[in-house]
């Protein structure tokens, strides 16, 4: 999608810009077209990351009690499919589908761990990997990576609570100025009009939303901890 072309947004950015405000909508549209859809990409991968390892939670609990029942790998692999939702559930279903194709059991994980951008997942895809080369209790490593899995979200959910009080201030900071400039435009429209018609007023308000996005930028990476 545009997302991953760049040069496309650009030209699509430029183009819609062109229709609303010749030049300056123009150059709005390409900055603004460019720099959106990558940011929700990410937030969208986020999400379904996060979503994807507080699946695992239960889906390695189910697999880990499978294995435990006598089932193969194979059928434990049957039962996340139906018992879980996606994103789980679609790759549980995904690597069955290639097993049953004839792709070695190993590959068709370590097909699905180069698609799925989680930490969790790919020890997960190393743990299956090697137990199908070496051997060993595959259900103990399924409880140890649960462990290590939940020992993890209770940090992150800690880490939430101690950020949120900068967070909600990035929030305030970015919004007050432009709150308050808009009771200034109700209240006293002459006031604050020079600012959008002098070209010295649109170079400070461009140079003022520049610094604010500067500013928030700043805020949520100085609240934003790697786990």
């Amino acid at each position: 999608g545009l997302a991953n072309r760049p040069g496309c947004r650009i030209v699509v950015g430029a183009l819609l810009g062109w229709l609303l405000a010749e030049y300056k909508g123009a150059l709005v549209g390409a900055v603004a077209v460019y720099l959106v859809p990558p940011v929700l990409a990410s937030n969208r991968r986020r999400r379904e990351q996060s979503k994807l390892e507080l699946q695992l939670l239960d889906g390695l609990s189910l697999m880990q009690g499978g294995l435990q029942a006598g089932f193969n790998l194979f059928q434990v692999l049957g039962l996340v499919a139906r018992e879980m939702e996606a994103p789980l559930a679609t790759i549980a279903h995904q690597i069955r589908g290639e097993v049953q194709l004839g792709v070695p059991m190993d590959v068709a994980w370590e097909r699905a761990g180069a698609k799925v951008s989680s930490e969790i997942f790919s020890d997960l895809v190393t743990a299956v990997v090697i137990q199908r080369e070496m051997g060993g209790d595959l259900g103990f490593v399924l409880g140890t990576l649960r462990e290590s899995l939940q020992q993890r979200i209770n940090l992150e959910t800690k880490l939430k609570s101690v950020t949120s009080q900068g967070k909600l201030t990035g929030i305030v900071i970015s919004v007050l100025p432009v709150a308050l400039a808009g009771i200034i435009h109700l209240v006293m429209p002459q006031f604050i009009e020079p600012l959008f018609v002098n070209p010295l007023g649109q170079v400070l308000v461009g140079v003022a939303f520049s610094l604010e996005v500067v500013g928030a930028w700043m805020i949520s990476r100085i609240c934003r901890i790697d786990t």
